[in-house]
């Protein structure tokens, strides 16, 4: 096109815009719904943030930018950054990883790519799944997002 558009790619309609009832909702039905949507990963983010844990997302999200980039010296560089930043044992956002995990993303480091650290990723992503989600639900970060639509959770 000579236009002058530009196409831009988007996973989900919520990218920056403010998130619907509908949203917002089914983060409360799965972790995969939450984490889809860059809202509810600020949200996340923000309960995180509140709980000395937010390594972990940035982790995350910092795995998936590694994981978009197509250009082999930015690679390897951004390999380089999250390494020093979240895996090192000097860092003070290092993430909790097991002994197994950690050993696979050392030997990647040989030969950093764009899945160097995909087995680290998921160890963090179930870990934010099975303990902080739950605890994010319950928590009034959650709870004033459903509220700004006029929805209040009665207590049981």
């Amino acid at each position: 096109m000579s236009d002058g558009s530009v196409s831009v790619e988007k996973k989900t309609p919520d990218n920056d815009g403010p998130p619907t009832y509908e949203i917002v909702y089914g983060w409360s039905l799965s972790f995969e719904n939450l984490m889809k949507h860059r809202s509810g990963q600020k949200y996340f983010a923000e309960f995180l943030k509140g709980e000395y844990s937010d390594e972990n997302i940035l982790f995350w999200q910092a795995c998936e930018e590694l994981k978009r980039e197509k250009n082999a010296e930015k690679i390897e560089e951004k390999a380089r950054i999250i390494y020093e930043d979240f895996i090192s044992i000097l860092s003070p956002k290092e993430v909790s990883l097991d002994s197994r995990v950690r050993e696979i993303v050392n030997t990647n480091m040989g030969r950093p790519s764009a899945s160097t650290f995909d087995d680290a990723q998921n160890q963090i992503y179930t870990l934010m799944q099975r303990d902080s989600y739950p605890r994010f639900l319950a928590s009034p970060i959650y709870k004033n997002a459903m509220a700004t639509f006029g929805i209040k959770e009665e207590a049981v």
